[in-house]
């Protein structure tokens, strides 16, 4: 169970939270609703990498290089390469905290990720392109306990940086998904 800034987050992004789930009311059904999850989920991506700071003390384990590489490969594998990301981003994190705000978005959205491996485990017999097109959703299934050890990080966040991370979660959502 969620506790500490981590049911904050919950509790704030749940409507955002509900409308992702209704946008895929069958999960990824078909070669169209899994581009569409990995075109949605890019741009989150792409922040949290803009975004990232190495002099950040302790985050080095969150942040995960290669994942906007691995939304675009598998875009690309699937036809459907997404349009050229801005060079940089203007709207990056301004803190270690709202960086952390925005990382639970995607952390969060790697719990629903075993879910979405199964569709795809279905889908790819009638749809070949699938079986190459999974590096993103693979590499979210990859470590069972990731999800509990960020929950950790994000509730040992002291109390002043909470609205930074509500800042970060918040700001994730209306941009990115």
């Amino acid at each position: 169970p969620a506790t500490g800034l981590t049911s904050q987050l919950r509790a704030a992004t749940r409507r955002a939270h509900d409308h992702v789930d209704g946008a895929f009311p069958n999960g990824l059904d078909s070669r169209a609703a899994y581009v569409r999850y990995l075109t949605a989920i890019l741009p989150l991506a792409q922040w949290l990498h803009d975004s990232w700071r190495p002099a950040w003390p302790g985050l080095a384990g969150w942040h995960e290089a290669v994942r906007v590489q691995h939304l675009q490969a598998d875009l690309s594998r699937l036809g459907a390469a997404p349009a050229p990301a801005p060079a940089s981003s203007p709207d990056i994190a301004a803190s270690a905290a709202e960086w952390l705000g925005g990382s639970y978005v995607m952390e969060g959205s790697a719990m629903g990720a075993r879910l979405l491996a199964r569709d795809l485990d279905r889908l790819q017999s009638s749809q070949p392109l699938i079986v190459g097109a999974r590096s993103f959703i693979d590499s979210l299934v990859g470590d069972p306990r990731r999800w509990a050890r960020f929950r950790h990080v994000l509730d040992s966040l002291p109390d002043h940086h909470a609205a930074a991370a509500m800042r970060g979660a918040l700001g994730a959502l209306p941009r990115h998904s």
